[in-house]
């Protein structure tokens, strides 16, 4: 590497920093086509628990129905931070998975890093592959700008809105006719607390994925230009138009006069504390469920409430994709995990998936399988699902898209919490797009 970029390292945020470690050192291993036989693929992922648990037996199951042609051998690598800076060794050491699981937000520095097949390059060929089999707003985040796909997304969540049914109850309001907007939101979480003494109202505040959901449920793009979605790179981010400075606003006011719970960067705590009725109403994600509401009586659940009239209003998907790995792997490794990662999109496995976990199910025609009929008896599976499907594939619903995003959510999450203790919303967030700015500016200049 020459000394040029280890200087400009040092004032690039993270991901940068990996996308300079990609870009300098090549991949050894297998030409294309020099493998033949069974195949072995080695495959890291970044479940815990019962998603872990899940993951793991459909691992085995895949294993066994291809019955000694292709082996999965699964890794658990820590957090996704902690798997970035695992895959940047192996990528100088000539030793990556052949296949990846990456969140959401590492999606523009994947794409960068060019270590990776486009999905679509399989599916071109392939004639049982539909495009209509997933939600449209999960195929336009995961686009690849020619049609098709750069990764198989895998485990899709999105935020809603939680109601305690005891808590609105008592204070006069009817669960089963929920608030759609956040002035409606705020309206109730000032009735809840009012009459019951609980908060109103909670939210994850442990990043910025709160602000980016509430600027997408307005129709307007968190990142300019276009969210990222079209052929400029994205330069900024938009933090201070008037249905973001409303909204932002709004929740001050929730947050100065004590009706709103601010759980820090806990967001564990957040759940249980809604779990044991201490808050009335909570803006999570559909991960939450079951630790939310382990009988799954005691909630609504209920679509995340707008922030201005629009078309293209919608929320962001969250969860993560699967990606191929391509320099250094051969034709039949790469074909092999296309069949794997296919499997883990099956129907029925994203039934499975979807039930045992709490993620939303990526396949449109889950909901069609024994397993997918029995989880939408339950009426709030079938609420966010319904939220799911309807989310439009607007570039504001889509997400934004830059590899620098891990840093920026620090940048912007600092200073809303400023403004949740009274700080000017204007010029708060006015000093975080300029200080967003300069690490977009860094890490495009490290991509190149």
């Amino acid at each position: 590497m020459s000394h040029r970029p280890r200087v400009l390292t040092a004032a690039t945020p993270a991901g940068a920093v990996v996308l300079l470690s990609l870009a300098g050192c090549a991949t050894s291993g297998s030409a294309p086509g020099a493998d033949s036989g069974p195949v072995t693929l080695q495959f890291w992922h970044e479940m815990s628990g019962p998603a872990a648990t899940e993951l793991d037996a459909l691992v085995s199951q895949f294993n066994s129905q291809e019955d000694g042609k292709i082996t999965v051998e699964s890794s658990f690598q820590g957090s996704y931070a902690d798997a970035q800076t695992k895959y940047t060794a192996a990528v100088q050491s000539g030793t990556t998975p052949d296949v990846l699981m990456m969140n959401d937000i590492s999606t523009g520095f994947m794409v960068d890093s060019k270590k990776t097949v486009p999905l679509s390059t399989f599916t071109a060929d392939d004639p049982s592959f539909s495009l209509d089999s997933f939600p449209p707003v999960v195929s336009a985040y995961y686009a690849d700008g020619s049609g098709g796909l750069a990764a198989m997304p895998f485990a899709v969540s999105q935020p809603v809105l939680y109601l305690s049914r005891d808590l609105v109850t008592r204070a006069g309001l009817d669960p089963e006719v929920p608030p759609q907007t956040l002035a409606e939101v705020a309206s109730w979480a000032e009735k809840i607390h009012a009459a019951t003494g609980a908060s109103g109202l909670t939210m994850n505040m442990s990043d910025s994925w709160m602000i980016e959901q509430m600027t997408a449920a307005g129709g307007e793009e968190f990142c300019t230009p276009d969210n990222g979605r079209g052929s400029d790179r994205v330069t900024g981010l938009e933090l201070t138009s008037p249905s973001q400075v409303t909204f932002m606003r709004q929740l001050q006011t929730l947050f100065q006069d004590g009706t709103m719970l601010n759980p820090g960067t806990d967001n564990s705590a957040m759940v249980s504390a809604f779990a044991s009725g201490k808050v009335g109403m909570m803006l999570t994600s559909t991960g939450a469920y079951t630790a939310a509401d382990p009988t799954k009586t005691a909630s609504k659940v209920a679509a995340f409430p707008s922030t201005a009239e629009s078309g293209d209003a919608g929320v962001v998907v969250g969860g993560n994709a699967l990606w191929i790995s391509g320099e250094g792997h051969s034709d039949a490794q790469q074909r092999a995990a296309y069949a794997f990662v296919s499997f883990l999109h099956s129907a029925e496995v994203q039934a499975a998936w979807s039930s045992a976990t709490g993620y939303l199910a990526s396949n449109t025609e889950a909901a069609s399988t024994s397993t997918g009929i029995a989880s939408l008896a339950d009426p709030n599976v079938t609420a966010m699902a319904d939220q799911l499907a309807s989310t439009p594939a607007s570039d504001a619903a889509a997400g934004c898209r830059t590899g620098a995003f891990p840093s920026l959510r620090s940048t912007v999450i600092g200073a809303f919490t400023q403004v949740a203790e009274g700080a000017d919303v204007t010029s708060t967030m006015a000093d975080a797009e300029e200080k967003a700015a300069d690490q977009i500016a860094a890490y495009n200049t490290a991509a190149g």
